[in-house]
């Protein structure tokens, strides 16, 4: 007679403590205990489904009976071992709680745990799921738990140990099983395919335990339903057929698309796995996780937070220092709000506008992600920031520029200021209508220089042209983008811009245009307005205490967006 299929799981189910993946701080510990004879008489699992809390109890009950024992390391060839592992054995008992947990079920077990073992050293009652027992179970199982007779050891195994009742939970030595680590389970997975022959496509592996999320048993019984439909040979695009599951180099196109600020990317990936029939719900709870993995890998490199294979391991590393950490938090926490609105229907449009916004964090008005993703985008171009040591305004009257004072370090490809004593050229030859129409340019040649910098211009209009001085009018609220432009480094790219597009060198002067669109001179010593001063303050107390500058460059922005994106007024920044 031909015999029945065994499932992976139950055919390489551990069968010592040596071969119980991933928790070693349990096996160690009862294997010590043993060996000592200091072994107690009941004893508490707790964990995840699948990390090995049944295995365990069962390889505990064959070393106390082991023919060979009591040992450590039970033979796994005499009668009990066989019996034991077989599930044939009088003296090991496996009640299901969740069918047999009412007071008539414990108080039939209490009286039979008086009975002395039929063949075996010792009775062993393994009780799975044991949160499932009733209060008035437990209360009649409660004295046999904390006297039983020599001769008799209590497992008791849950996946929630919150429920089981606090004068159980003092009566037993309790052991936590982990979920288990990525790179055990790969090797674990690895090993089972040599054995039964299988060929794996690089890849395959890390889809089967990311499916499996730190459970043994489903991992191997995913890896059963793969060889169903394949075969032998296992390749990517089986895994991701039978399961439902993404790619791994699709989150890792979506997420360079999201760094690239690639709108149209983002909406032709979405397309692609529409048309090809993926779960798009599946494809945001994968990206969501891959961001997750993207950020710890981020904040906290060495930390050891990320559990994955070694073979992703550096891919995901390499793509995470490309990212940065504003950006990635943002994208975390669109996905995750789609990932509630796909639920009630539509599944494509919410994925989309997270995308999109992940993508385009002005899209949002998240300043700080936009200030963030600028600033990162000039690191990468190779532009060196000029971020000034203080906020500097122009001076507010007609005074002859600086010609001795050596200039703060400025981007590659700004001009600098010559440093010769001779005249500049004067703006006489450049009337109104010339430096608007060229505005436009002198943007661009701003933006090529730093795209902070060409945000905070955006903000501006020029103004008069006299007396070798350009003025820049900024609209009320805008203060504090109006510093940044005076400020000696942002000054320095700025004039180096308009020398490159006019050829002229002249001074710069920013007014403020108050709450009646009056000109209003940026000074050092005199704040646009209350709200800007409180702002300045906060900036300064952020700089004290040992924040980041982009701090008050998200704070800017974020003030932009509310005030011209959604029409609020500031009334105060006191916090």
């Amino acid at each position: 007679m031909r015999m029945a299929y065994l499932s992976l799981y139950r055919k390489y189910r551990s069968q010592t403590f040596a071969e119980i993946v991933g928790q070693d701080h349990v096996t160690t510990t009862l294997a010590h205990a043993i060996d000592s004879d200091r072994l107690h008489h009941a004893y508490l699992f707790t964990g995840p489904r699948g990390t090995g809390k049944t295995s365990t109890a069962r390889i505990l009950a064959k070393s106390l009976n082991c023919e060979q024992g009591p040992t450590s390391e039970p033979c796994n060839r005499c009668v009990q071992c066989v019996a034991i592992t077989e599930g044939s054995s009088v003296d090991v008992i496996e009640i299901d709680a969740a069918s047999h947990g009412g007071v008539d079920d414990v108080r039939d077990l209490r009286d039979r745990v008086a009975f002395a073992p039929a063949s075996a050293r010792r009775k062993v009652y393994i009780v799975d799921e044991c949160h499932m027992l009733s209060t008035a179970g437990w209360n009649a199982f409660l004295k046999t738990v904390e006297e039983p007779p020599d001769h008799v050891v209590f497992v008791f195994a849950t996946t929630e140990p919150h429920k089981v009742l606090a004068t159980i939970l003092s009566r037993t030595q309790r052991f936590d099983f982990r979920r288990i680590p990525a790179e055990n389970l790969s090797t674990h997975v690895a090993w089972i395919g040599e054995q039964e022959g299988l060929t794996l496509e690089p890849g395959t592996i890390d889809l089967l335990v990311r499916s499996g999320d730190g459970s043994a048993r489903d991992t191997l019984s995913v890896l059963d339903q793969v060889i169903a439909y394949t075969g032998r040979q296992i390749t990517v695009g089986a895994v991701v057929e039978v399961l439902g599951a993404t790619e791994t180099q699709l989150l890792i196109d979506a997420a360079e698309l999201i760094a690239a600020g690639d709108v149209g990317g983002t909406l032709q990936l979405v397309t692609r796995l529409a048309d090809a029939g993926h779960d798009l719900r599946q494809f945001a709870r994968d990206l969501v996780e891959h961001l997750r993995q993207l950020l710890l890998l981020k904040v906290a490199p060495d930390a050891g937070l990320v559990e994955t294979t070694p073979e992703q391991l550096p891919r995901l590393q390499a793509q995470a220092g490309r990212l940065g950490q504003v950006e990635l938090l943002r994208a975390v926490e669109l996905l995750a709000e789609c990932q509630a609105q796909m639920r009630r229907g539509n599944t494509r449009l919410p994925l989309e506008i997270a995308l999109v916004k992940s993508a385009l964090p002005e899209a949002s008005g998240d300043a700080a992600a936009l200030a963030s993703r600028l600033d990162r985008m000039e690191r990468r171009a190779g532009l060196e920031s000029a971020e000034p040591a203080a906020v500097t305004a122009a001076p507010t009257q007609a005074t002859p520029a600086p010609t001795e004072a050596q200039p703060e370090p400025v981007p590659e490809q700004a001009t600098p200021a010559p440093e010769q004593a001779e005249p500049a050229p004067t703006l006489d030859k450049v009337d109104a209508e010339l430096l608007h129409g060229s505005w436009p340019a002198l943007l661009e040649a701003v933006k090529q220089r730093s795209r902070r910098l060409h945000a905070f211009l955006n903000e501006a209009q020029p103004g008069a042209v006299s007396n070798d001085e350009l003025v820049l009018q900024f609209r009320s609220g805008y203060g504090w983008h109006a510093e940044q432009c005076v400020a000696d480094g942002g000054q320095q790219v700025i004039l180096a811009a308009i020398e490159e597009v006019l050829g002229i060198r002249p001074r710069l002067r920013c007014v403020v245009s108050d709450g009646d669109e009056r000109p209003a001179e940026v000074a050092d010593d005199e704040p646009v307005d209350a709200s800007e001063a409180a702002a300045v303050a906060e900036t300064e107390a952020l700089e004290a205490a040992g924040e980041l500058p982009d701090e008050r460059e998200a704070h800017a922005l974020a003030v932009q967006a509310l005030t011209r994106d959604l029409g609020a007024t500031i009334i105060d920044e006191s916090r």
